[in-house]
Formats: structure tokens, C-alpha cells, sequence
């Protein structure tokens, strides 16, 4: 075999030991892309707990934001209601025989009360609004029986009302949202509201602890 066969020869070895075997560079770049491929279980441990952080930093965010709202539809709707009332007083010089269902299909005219939001049931209610005559606690609808004004209706005078909102409460009897606010409203000018429970169901007062004026 000459020169120039052997140098032909050993030129196309070379040639194919290139095309079939890789480069260290390439070995090492391949390496390198096989290791960035995926996830380490370290950094899935870390972002987990990072997104359980955030998820406790926005969660009470959100629930106190859903509550403002609540307390501002509660506060709209008590307030719409007391100034369709001063409406119908001008109109019949008495509170008695007001009738919230034309504003609100879903009120009970037979005992005052109204769900909140408007539009929600029982199940999922956020409050309970009620309207009552103030002196004697009882809805100043006209209620008729057999055609005739039931006694409760007839001790009903109309003079003054007073109006309680209060937080829905749960299975166990508690508020769904206990950091939340009470409502009371009268036609006398009080206006508060109070995180205790049950202190404005006698529609006199908010009580002297936790109260606001609104």
C-alpha cells in the first residue's frame, strides 16, 4: 500500500470515528441538558411550600374582603328599605301596612324578614334582615285570616320601626362569619352595629361591647 492510499485510509477512519463517536464537548453538553431536564424532588419540596405560604397570605385576605362586601350589602339594603319606609309614611301618615315585596319578591311580608344578599336562600345566606313595629315587635304588614286582620296585626300601630340585620348562622346555631358585624336601624336615629351575637334582636341597642356606628 503507497503513501496516499494509507493517509486516504487513515483520513476516512478519522472521519467516521468523528460521525459515530461524540465530542467531550458534546458529552458534556448533553450531560448538562439530561440533568436541567427535570425537577429535583428538593426544588418541587421548595415550591411547594412556597405557594403554601402564599396560599396562607391570601386566603385571610380574601375572607375579610368578602366580608366588607357582605357588611356593605347588608348596610345598602337596610338602607333602602328605611327610606322606602319614610317614602310610604309621607304618603299614609303610618309606618303600618308597608310592604317590602315590591322591591324584594322574596321578602316575608308575614314576618318581616328578608335573606341577604338579595336573590339567596336560607341555605346560603350571608344575613337575615327583619323589620318590626317597634312597640310591639311585629310586622307592619296588614296580615288578614279568613279575611279579617289577625289580633297580632291590629296591635299594630305603625307609629315607629325598628330594623335588625344579623349574620346568618350555621348548623351549629354560631354566625358563619363571627369577625363580622350585627346591624341595627330605627326610625328613632339609631344606627349601629356589634360583633357580639343576639344583642340586637330586642331592636333596642348594640350592647357596649364591639360596637361601631354607621
Amino acid at each position: 500500500m503507497n503513501n496516499d492510499n494509507f493517509e486516504h485510509s487513515f483520513s476516512s477512519c478519522t472521519v467516521l470515528q468523528q460521525t459515530i463517536l461524540p465530542s467531550s464537548s458534546a458529552r458534556s453538553s448533553n450531560a448538562r441538558l439530561n440533568r436541567t431536564s427535570g425537577f429535583t424532588l428538593i426544588e418541587l419540596m421548595v415550591t411547594v411550600v412556597i405557594l403554601s405560604i402564599l396560599a396562607a397570605i391570601a386566603y385571610p385576605s380574601y375572607a375579610q374582603y368578602m366580608e366588607r362586601r357582605d357588611l356593605a350589602v347588608a348596610k345598602q339594603e337596610a338602607l333602602r328599605i328605611a327610606s322606602e319606609l319614610e317614602r310610604f309614611k309621607s304618603k299614609n301618615f303610618s309606618y303600618k301596612g308597608f310592604d317590602a315585596t315590591f322591591i324584594y319578591p322574596n321578602y316575608n311580608d308575614t314576618t318581616g324578614e328578608l335573606v341577604l344578599p338579595v336573590g339567596s336562600t336560607a341555605s346560603n345566606a350571608k344575613y337575615l334582615l327583619t323589620l318590626v313595629d317597634t312597640d310591639v315587635k311585629k310586622p307592619l304588614t296588614v296580615v288578614l285570616s279568613g279575611g279579617n286582620e289577625t289580633t297580632d296585626s291590629k296591635s299594630v300601630k305603625g307609629l315607629k320601626w325598628a330594623m335588625k340585620v344579623e349574620r346568618a348562622v350555621g348548623a351549629n346555631t354560631l354566625p358563619k362569619q363571627p369577625s363580622n358585624y350585627d346591624l341595627l336601624l330605627t326610625s328613632e336615629g339609631v344606627r349601629c352595629m356589634t360583633k357580639t351575637s343576639d344583642v340586637v334582636k330586642n331592636y333596642t341597642d348594640c350592647g357596649t361591647t364591639d360596637v361601631e356606628k354607621w
